[in-house]
């Protein structure tokens, strides 16, 4: 993610956008846990895929499953109640914050 000057964006700017785009969502679907809760383990999530996921060229779905899967696994870890097509779409809103800063 950039600033209004063209420069990379600090981690904590990107996970205060990530925690009002979760915040917006919880307003219009489903309810999550706080913004402010979830951003951080999001921008973990993301900034490990490579590290975790050894394919030489993973798409951008590959990342948002990857995404989904360990947002549900970190906040419902004994039962999920949320179906997975929420993570899923709560991780692609995401993903649009979180792809214009790969470099972490």
């Amino acid at each position: 993610m950039f600033a209004a000057d063209g420069s990379d964006m600090a981690r904590p700017e990107v996970e205060n956008a990530l925690a009002a785009v979760i915040d917006l969502e919880s307003q219009v679907g489903t309810r999550w846990w706080p913004g402010v809760e979830m951003a951080p383990i999001a921008f973990r999530r993301w900034a490990s895929f490579m590290r975790r996921h050894k394919s030489s060229d993973p798409t951008i779905e590959d990342r948002v499953l990857d995404l989904a899967k360990g947002l549900q696994a970190h906040f419902e870890p004994d039962a999920p109640y949320t179906p997975l097509s929420e993570w899923l779409h709560l991780a692609g809103v995401l993903a649009s914050v979180l792809s214009t800063d790969i470099h972490e």
